[in-house]
Parts: structure tokens; sequence; C-alpha cells
């Protein structure tokens, strides 16, 4: 029985990790933009779908990654741009609701319009590297080749954000807005930026995802629940806090489906997440990449 743990466990923290790439660009985003986007499950659906079709044609995974971040970067900037920044300039009420139906419409558009021109059913890579056998255990390689990855990017992202002039910016608005604008920062050219580096992140996050699970066009308002649930748990723009949270909710995912009922793992993401807001408000940290 321990052997099965130690799988599910590995399995788990690989999706955590991976749900918390998706929840990176989330927090980012609503901690410059004061945006809740949700339709960022569903663009990491879409990118999966697209990922596995251009793979279908004979591109390598890494070349899939080239073509689709750039794509992403350049359709979260002209999202914002376009569609969500002109609702800044009404009363507060109005651009809340204005950003949820703007948002909520992408998600309804994004998952209808793949699904007619690339079908409902799941999809994903179907490359395998062998596995590891531990005594017991049995390890996929894939599975530990997106482990390195999600690593690595995590710690490429924490350094953008703490050694670049824009990770500084980005910084400087989640803490204090005003201050930061005085001090040159260009207000709607970082939202905008920001918006781009969070749909980036997603595509990433995509590619990997679909190496190893499948994707379909109606998933993604699950993902976006999971990363809602991670960056509440890990707090806002607090990447080390959103990388603990998302293992920890894939980790419970997996445990659920091993000791109750695999029925129940999606669920537990809504159970975490009132449980946060009753239990430890605040989450990890109170404070802001």
């Amino acid at each position: 029985m321990i052997e099965v743990f130690l799988q599910v466990l590995i399995g788990g923290v690989m999706l955590g990790g991976l749900y918390a790439l998706v929840a990176f660009g989330l927090s980012l985003t609503y901690g410059v933009v004061h945006i809740l986007d949700f339709a960022h499950g569903t663009l990491l659906a879409v990118i999966g779908v697209i990922a596995s079709l251009l793979y279908l044609a004979g591109l390598n995974p890494l070349w899939i990654a080239l073509i689709l971040v750039p794509c992403a970067f350049a359709y979260g900037g002209a999202f914002y741009f376009t569609l969500l920044r002109p609702l800044g300039a009404r009363r507060p009420f109005e651009s809340t609701v204005g950003t949820v139906l703007v948002t909520v419409g992408a998600l309804l558009i994004l998952s209808d319009v793949t699904s007619v021109l690339a079908g409902a059913t799941p999809k994903n890579i179907p490359i395998r590297l062998g596995v590891y056998i531990i005594g017991d255990v049995v390890i996929p390689r894939m599975q530990l080749a997106i482990l390195l990855a999600t690593a690595l990017l995590t710690l490429a992202i924490h350094l953008v954000l703490t050694r670049t002039w824009f990770g500084r910016a980005i910084r400087a608005v989640t803490q204090e807005q005003v201050a930061a604008q005085l001090c040159g920062v260009r207000s709607v050219w970082l939202r905008t930026m920001t918006f781009a580096f969070g749909a980036g992140t997603v595509a990433i996050a995509a590619v990997l995802y679909v190496l190893t699970y499948p994707v379909d066009p109606y998933m993604g308002f699950g993902l976006t629940v999971k990363a809602f649930t991670i960056i509440i748990l890990g707090g806002i723009g607090n990447l080390p806090g959103a990388l603990v949270a998302g293992i920890l909710l894939g980790v419970a995912e997996g445990m659920t489906g091993l000791y109750w009922d695999t029925q129940w793992a999606p669920a537990i993401s809504v159970v975490l997440l009132l449980v946060i807001l009753v239990v430890r408000p605040q989450g990890f940290s109170r404070k802001t990449a």
C-alpha cells in the first residue's frame, strides 16, 4: 500500500506544480490589474487543444511551445487593451460587473469556437519516455521531466519579478499603485504587459499539461476555480505561497481519489476554498509579489 501512496503522491506533486503555473498568471493579473479573469483556465484548455493538433501535424512539443507562447502573450495584451481597459473609465460597480461579463463571455466563446473547430473530445500529446522503477514504485520519466520544467519555470518567473525592471514595476503597482505612477510607471502599459505575461505563462502550463493529461474545450472553468483556490491560499502575488498551495491541492486531489472516490477529486478545490475562507482567509501570507 505504501507503494501506491508514493505513486499517488508523486503524481499529485506534479499536477500541483502545473496548477501553480496556471495560478501564477492569475495572481499577477489580479494583483496589478485587479481583474478576476474567469477565462483564465479556458485559455489553458484551448491552447492545450491547439498544441495537440500541432503535434498531430508533426511539430515537436518544444517548437509548439515556441509558437504558442508568443501567440498567447499577444492575445492576452490585445484582450486587455481592447476589451477590459475601457471598462476602467466606468464607475467601480459597472467596471466590476463589466469585467465579469467580458471574461465569462470570453470563456463561453473560446470553448464553443474550439469545440466547433476541433471537436469536444479530450486530446493530449501521447509522448512516452519510459519509466524509472524504484522498488515497487514506477515513476514515468515524463512526470520527472515536467516536474523539473515546472521548477525551472517557477525560478525563472521569480527572477523576472525580482531582478528585472518589469518585475519591480509589477511589485510596486501591486503594493502601492499611486506611488508607482509617481515614480514613472506607466499604468496602462504595465497592466497590458502583465495581462500578456499571465497569458504567456498559461501557454507554457498548457503545453506541459497536455503532455500528461487530456484536455477538452470545456474543462477551463474548473481549472480557473483551482487557480482561485491557490491564490487565496498562497496569497495574492506570493509566488512561493502559490507553489506550495498548488502542490497541496494536487496532492489533496490525488489522496481523495485514492482513499475515497475519484469522482470527488475535482470538488476538493471548492472544499479547500471554503475552508480557507473560514479558517484562514489571509492564506499563507498577507504580503504581495
